[in-house]
């Protein structure tokens, strides 16, 4: 089933008519009007042996020529000396030229031609320019996608996140884990920054004094433990940001003194009991040699004496031998041993009632053990043990008992549990080389004394703007509590200053990684995501640069490809149209219609 394709005939004055014809369906409208019959290939083989006969004659490459270049080919060998002689029979001379003669001859039968023109016309309209149009147009589409992405707004907001985080924590960034376990050394140099400033700031000391002479009266009762207000800032103050050794010889330099001289008795006594030991293996060392050397002589001496009975045995030769069995007449044989009577027991195993004498709770009588304490003697005994006369005079144990308990024991007692009690607030073991604000406990002691102070201040000044309250400090009619409220915010600011110094993000995490293997993982994940996230950013960064390289490499080798197609299709148009015009419809004019501009 064909379709028929319309066309329009357009009048030009009365001699000429146009005729126009859709290019993209031309062969299809050609072999509709049989001007070109429906099997136009079957003569396609035979041409192209023709075209290879005729590059192989005259030394042409090898490739696929259209009829235009076969024609354009035909024509230069025409156009060479001696290339248009003929013969008597019409054909020409020049063997070349014959050659493509016979080409042309060939597509000009059954309009070949005209046909395989046509059809690549058409192949061209539909297929070949749109998909180069299609690909520029996609290939602009993407690169401006890929311009507009933000690849680089990321990576840049990625990298200044992460230097962002390293001066925070005061890192470079280089080696994270290895930069983020040295942190801890610089709290040392701030903790003694700290501590100067206390001690050569007047307004804490004087806001120290403002707030015990407030407590005082007020007369506010302290803890047990606290003997006075902010101990460890008063501490610090005085004697600075010292060990923890050196703090507990402050805090308690009789107790290390008698630590130390228990160590050295300790350790003489130990040496003297290590020389007692060595004396006494030495000892015995002498004694075992001895005691060999003697056994070895006696061992000698018992083997002369059995070769000597052994020589009277044999002189004497005595055929009875008495042997002592050591037995003495007060033996008493066998049959003559007394014999032991067991009396009967007067207790009536079948009786039920059994005599407990007197036996009630009014006997007994309820004693207080904790007021006896029983201490226990060791004396020297100088009788035999297993001697029961002198059992009285040779006990090996006296017990004494102490009923009365003296004071000093109460004394002590009571130190040890105060003792007990403040290092049951140390819930982590002490290193001796630690500073007092390196050492957690103290430090958030430290912290919390500042912020008591704090609120004090703050609610002071905050009194002192407001004097009408009843309950205001202006009630407190002493010197000692008369201060301004300029010089209450100046003691408010000093406190404060110090704090934001020691509660800072960076101080805390500083002091977390030392505390903390788990938080110093934790922080180095977190680094390692953001170089992460600049690293893919990056390689997207690249990835994106190349592909629009190649887009637009590919973009200028379509744009390449369609001009030439373009102009390829121009000039083919041209010579169909005139090619079917003297062919197929008497030299009348033919106009192919293209469905898009080919500039």
């Amino acid at each position: 089933m064909t379709t028929r394709i319309k066309t329009k005939t357009l009048n030009v004055g009365n001699d000429q008519e146009i005729i126009d014809v859709p290019g993209n369906k031309l062969l299809e409208w050609l072999t509709d009007r049989k001007k070109i019959q429906q099997h136009w290939k079957r003569s396609q083989s035979n041409i192209l042996k023709l075209i290879d006969n005729a590059c192989e004659v005259t030394s042409i490459e090898k490739k696929e020529y259209s009829y235009y270049d076969c024609q354009r080919i035909f024509k230069e060998f025409e156009g060479a000396p001696g290339g248009n002689a003929t013969t008597l029979f019409g054909a020409y001379s020049n063997v070349n030229t014959q050659k493509w003669f016979e080409v042309i001859k060939a597509y000009e039968k059954d309009n070949y031609h005209i046909g395989e023109s046509c059809q690549i016309l058409s192949h061209n309209l539909n297929y070949e320019i749109p998909n180069l149009r299609k690909t520029i147009e996609k290939s602009i589409k993407t690169i401006e996608e890929d311009q507009k992405k933000p690849y680089l707004k990321n990576k840049t907001t990625a990298l200044s996140t992460f230097k962002k985080a390293c001066n925070d924590l005061g890192i470079k960034g280089d080696k994270i884990r290895e930069e983020i376990i040295e942190l801890p050394l610089q709290l040392t140099p701030l903790f003694n920054e700290v501590v100067d400033s206390l001690s050569s700031n007047k307004s804490v000391s004087n806001s120290i004094e403002f707030y015990n002479n407030f407590l005082r009266l007020t007369k506010v009762e302290l803890d047990d433990t606290c003997k006075e207000p902010l101990p460890l800032l008063l501490f610090l103050i005085k004697h600075g940001n010292v060990t923890m050794k050196e703090r507990e010889i402050i805090l308690n330099p009789q107790k290390i003194k008698l630590n130390d001289q228990i160590k050295d008795n300790y350790n003489n006594i130990k040496d003297d009991n290590n020389n007692n030991k060595n004396n006494e293996n030495n000892e015995n060392n002498n004694n075992n040699n001895n005691n060999n050397n003697n056994n070895n002589n006696n061992n000698n001496n018992n083997n002369n004496n059995n070769n000597n009975n052994n020589n009277n045995l044999n002189s004497e030769n005595q055929p009875n031998l008495e042997i002592d069995w050591c037995i003495t007449e007060d033996v008493v044989p066998i049959g003559e041993q007394p014999v032991i009577v067991w009396e009967d027991s007067e207790v009536d195993l079948d009786s039920q009632n059994i005599e407990w004498d007197d036996f009630s709770m009014d006997t007994i009588e309820m004693v207080d053990g904790s007021s006896i304490t029983t201490t226990i003697e060791l004396v020297e005994s100088g009788g035999d043990v297993g001697n029961d006369n002198s059992k009285s005079d040779n006990n090996n144990f006296k017990s004494i008992p102490n009923i009365e308990i003296e004071e000093k024991d109460k004394q002590q007692e009571q130190e040890q549990k105060q003792e007990q009690k403040q290092q049951d607030r140390f819930d982590e073991p002490i290193n001796p080389n630690e500073t007092i604000l390196e050492f957690r406990p103290l430090r958030n002691q430290f912290l919390d004394e500042l912020f008591e102070l704090e609120i004090f201040l703050n609610n002071r000044c905050f009194e002192m703007e407001k004097s009408n309250s009843m309950f205001g400090i202006d009630q407190l009619n002493d010197e000692s509590t008369d201060i301004s409220t300029s010089q209450c915010k100046e003691y408010l600011k000093s406190i404060s200053d110090i704090l934001i110094k020691l509660s800072n993000t960076r101080v805390r995490q500083i002091l977390e990684i030392k505390s903390s293997k788990k938080f110093v993982d934790r922080l180095v994940l977190q680094f390692t995501q953001k170089q992460q996230n600049i690293a893919k950013y990056t390689q997207l960064i690249i990835e994106s640069d190349q592909k629009i390289e190649d887009l637009n490499l590919t973009l200028g080798q379509s744009r390449n490809k369609i001009d030439q197609f373009n102009k390829e299709t121009k000039i083919l148009k041209s010579n169909l149209e005139q090619s079917i015009s003297n062919s197929l419809f008497d030299k009348k004019k033919i106009n192919i219609m293209i469905p898009f501009s080919l500039n």
